[in-house]
């Protein structure tokens, strides 16, 4: 318990808050999405866990959109430093539902100083059973998984940065050494772990140190191993209206987090939790998708 009595959350996702344009394969087009993986991420969380929470540094030009969205949520502004530059914009422009060109529309100095680190974390976010560490700059996931290592016994889940692996990858695996829950995409296995199949690459990445391994595969779903009894099991994407894909990985990552904080050997409750709200996340432009939604 924390002083004055405030309970930590369970589950701290920690990553960015963004604007995002979203252009689809079709041509539609929505300018100014509110977004950012922290954000994708907490609210599929709060579907299972309603006390999770963001660790997100804010631009000081955050619109009051978001900020009433987050109120609106009931997210604490305790994990939300403001920092002294722009909000982080980004372009999405989508050849298909799996594949896409992102462009930073920030400055990548910015987006470093937009990423959170351990003195980011505030003193009631110490006692979380898990955290969450969202694709963000690789310097600042680097930091911020050692200062946790070195600060909290909490349940330490990774999810990387396809944009930074390449030229990186030995700081990369040296990274997944040191977390217990690793979840890359198809894309960042291949960048990582070569022509293996997902299951060998599963075992490999499992070999370095994470106990579970999630390997997200889009619309194919998810393949997830437990190193400890060697079992794999393979969850299929969840039927539904796609509109825009953006956020659906992070809120495949939180809500399987958050099952797992509440259920930590049931990993097939986990798959399914995070394929539901990826399905949420995919179902409107930008966080539209979790709007009149709830996790059954």
């Amino acid at each position: 318990m924390a002083e004055g009595g405030a309970a930590a959350p369970r589950l701290v996702c920690c990553g960015n808050l963004t604007i995002d344009d979203v252009v689809l394969p079709d041509g539609r087009a929505r300018p100014g999405c509110i977004g950012g993986d922290a954000l994708y991420g907490a609210l599929a969380a709060r579907l299972l866990l309603p006390d999770a929470e963001m660790l997100a540094p804010v631009g000081c030009d955050l619109p009051h959109s978001v900020w009433a969205l987050i109120a609106a949520r009931g997210f604490s502004r305790e994990g939300l430093p403001q920092r002294d530059c722009p909000t982080i914009r980004t372009r999405f422009v989508y050849e298909t539902a799996d594949r896409r060109v992102a462009t930073l529309l920030s400055d990548d100095a910015d987006f470093d100083t937009l990423s959170p680190r351990g003195p980011d974390v505030p003193p009631r976010y110490w006692g979380a059973r898990a955290f969450m560490v969202l694709a963000m700059s690789l310097s600042a996931q680097r930091d911020l998984v050692a200062d946790l290592r070195a600060g909290s016994d909490a349940i330490i889940a990774l999810d990387p940065q396809e944009d930074y692996v390449a030229g990186n990858e030995a700081a990369v695996l040296d990274l997944v050494a040191r977390v217990d829950v690793f979840m890359p995409s198809r894309d960042e296995v291949s960048l990582l772990a070569g022509d293996r199949t997902p299951q060998d690459a599963a075992r490999y990445f499992a070999g370095l140190g994470p106990r579970i391994v999630v390997i997200k595969l889009g619309a194919a779903g998810c393949l997830v191993h437990d190193r400890d009894t060697g079992r794999f099991l393979a969850q299929p994407a969840y039927p539904g209206v796609v509109v825009d894909t953006t956020g659906a990985g992070d809120a495949f990552c939180c809500a399987f987090m958050a099952s797992l904080v509440l259920a930590p050997e049931d990993l097939a409750r986990a798959a399914q939790a995070g394929a539901k709200a990826a399905s949420l996340a995919v179902a409107g432009f930008g966080t539209e998708g979790f709007e009149e939604n709830l996790l059954s």
